[in-house]
């Protein structure tokens, strides 16, 4: 009997360990960093649209991915200095949400891209932007007036919110609405308006290459924005 016993426990000891073993090697290759060949161009000239589907199909992504985070930091003459983005993608019928960190090397001109299960929920998954619908309406803006109020070298945009559609309502700071290649001023009496907010602010020279610094001078746009009824 009790060599019995030693033996179900030995193979449930050896079943348990290969599992374990098999869940690392599982993790090590589905999270592996990926590098997908591209090229950065000067801030009008970068088609963020066709980059988006390049990544894509290397990736077989879901196209209708959603936007979590976006970081895009460029000088006064238009050059991209770094460029970052996290997506969500949840795959329909699964439980599961594969996560994706996006930075771009602007030395090797490649995408650096890291991949991650995450288990759901994921509460502000369907109120996301969709990337490649933001990307498209980043190729429509004219970027280079999205600047902040002041002469810094670097300029920093992002979006907020989780890339969620939100109510905006601060007031007594300038902030405007995009629509497509211009931007309308929106006065503190419009409050509160709905869309997806970026903000655009100045870095000086000292936060390159790392780009940790505190946002000078912000402004903030409005896409897509929804003015109030009243």
């Amino acid at each position: 009997m009790n060599r019995l016993y030693r033996m179900t426990l030995g193979i449930i000891i050896m079943g348990g360990f290969t599992f374990f073993m098999y869940r690392i090697v599982e993790s090590s290759i589905f999270e592996r960093e990926r590098s997908i060949l591209v090229n950065v161009a000067q801030l009008n000239e970068h088609h963020y649209s066709e980059h988006w589907q390049v990544i894509v199909t290397t990736l077989e992504i879901d196209e209708q991915a959603k936007l979590q985070d976006f970081h895009l930091y460029y000088n006064s003459q238009g050059e991209v200095q770094k460029l970052s983005y996290e997506v969500v993608w949840h795959h329909p019928g699964k439980q599961d949400f594969m996560y994706y960190y996006v930075v771009y090397n602007l030395i090797t001109s490649k995408a650096i891209v890291k991949k991650q299960k995450i288990e759901g929920p994921w509460l502000q998954y369907d109120r996301s932007i969709p990337v490649k619908y933001f990307f498209e309406r980043l190729d429509e803006m004219d970027l280079r007036i999205m600047k902040p109020n002041n002469d810094d070298p670097i300029r920093y945009m992002r979006i907020h919110e989780s890339g969620s559609r939100m109510t905006y309502a601060i007031k007594n700071m300038m902030k405007y609405r995009i629509d497509k290649d211009q931007i309308h001023e929106i006065s503190d009496a419009q409050l509160p308006v709905e869309g997806y907010w970026l903000s655009v602010c100045g870095m000086s020279q000292d936060a390159a290459p790392d780009f940790v610094s505190s946002c000078e001078d912000r402004i903030d746009y409005v896409l897509d924005a929804r003015m109030s009824d009243r």
